[in-house]
């Protein structure tokens, strides 16, 4: 039981470090976004924050949202194997 509750703090350590990094993207992204706003509030309403990726174009609103969604998961994950572990 010792080893599985080992395991089991270990896979949630890796979760919550996932989590972190994912939560730090997205505050860079956000930063990056307003810096482009600042940029063009002065010339009216600007384009989505966007860039190609190959011969897609992403649009970072887009990309936030997928990546929070993620960390919703990761998180809800960790509540879930923190529970297991009472």
């Amino acid at each position: 039981m010792t080893d599985d509750k080992s395991q089991l703090r270990k896979e949630i350590r890796y979760l919550q470090s996932e989590s972190v990094w994912l939560q730090k993207a997205l505050f860079a992204l956000r930063k990056a976004e307003a810096a482009r706003e600042k940029q063009t509030d002065d010339q009216g309403e600007p384009e989505p924050y966007a860039f190609s990726l190959g011969e897609r174009t992403v649009v970072l609103e887009d990309l936030e949202e997928a990546l929070d969604k993620r960390v919703e998961l990761l998180m809800q994950t960790v509540r879930d194997m923190r529970q297991t572990l009472r």
